[in-house]
């Protein structure tokens, strides 16, 4: 949940220009015939698993944070509200594919023996708007952004419990999903935007399915999170 407050401390970072507006639309001149646009996205995602928690009677996991670096691809599309209706407006459905983090916890317990290595992979669907500040130009401005949507989280594990064999297993759960962010549009063309964008995401829950004695879960606000950089560009019709 730290990754938070670092998100809201660098939007207050990309807006200090609002105070020196010179426009009421930071948007370009307001074009009838644009406005609906599809984007692709890209971009590293420093992802964070925490609070992970056992359920194999009072024995506490040995290992219950994770922090790996993965990559975030995706697409989304749009309409920009400024072209017909004059409001600094963005709304977008994005879908966003996160590639594997480990998480290995050997011994699974402390005091026991068995271990478990597995890996989670998360996508995102939201429902994502975008307002637009005015600083004077037509050819960037700054923009804070917030989304909620649906996770679904799949895990691939692989759990050998003490001179067993050992047991691979997958198991997917759905959970809400939500962003908050801050970013800035550069105008690289008559119909084409490219968009950076840092944001917090909230990945929802996480359940490795194992067997009952041998569980483990991460829920709660934060539990599966990430920190991203995100690049898009956009193509608006």
């Amino acid at each position: 949940m730290c990754r938070l407050p670092a998100v809201l401390i660098v939007a207050s970072a990309v807006l200090p220009s609002l105070a020196h507006a010179a426009s009421p639309h930071p948007a370009p001149p307001p074009d009838p015939d644009h406005g609906w646009y599809v984007a692709g996205k890209g971009g590293p995602s420093l992802e964070m698993l925490s609070g992970a928690s056992g359920h194999a009677g009072s024995a506490p996991l040995t290992e219950t944070d994770a922090t790996n670096a993965v990559g975030a691809f995706g697409m989304a599309g749009g309409y920009e509200w400024s072209y017909r209706y004059h409001i600094p407006l963005r709304t977008e459905l994005e879908f966003m594919n996160r590639t594997e983090m480990t998480y290995d916890a050997s011994p699974l317990q402390k005091g026991g023996s068995g271990a478990l290595a597995s890996t989670v992979q998360n996508v995102t669907t939201m429902a994502k708007a975008y307002w637009h500040f005015p600083v004077g130009s037509t050819r960037w401005w700054p923009f804070v952004s917030g989304g909620v949507g649906w996770a679904h989280n799949t895990v691939k594990s692989e759990y050998t419990a003490s001179g067993q064999a050992a047991s691979k297993n997958t198991h997917a759960e759905d959970s809400v999903a939500w962003t908050v962010g801050a970013g800035a549009t550069f105008k690289l063309g008559p119909q084409v935007m490219n968009d950076i964008e840092i944001r917090y995401v909230d990945l929802g829950s996480v359940d490795w399915g194992l067997p009952a004695d041998r569980n483990v879960s991460v829920s709660g606000p934060g539990g599966l999170s990430a920190t991203e950089l995100v690049f898009s560009l956009r193509y608006m019709f």
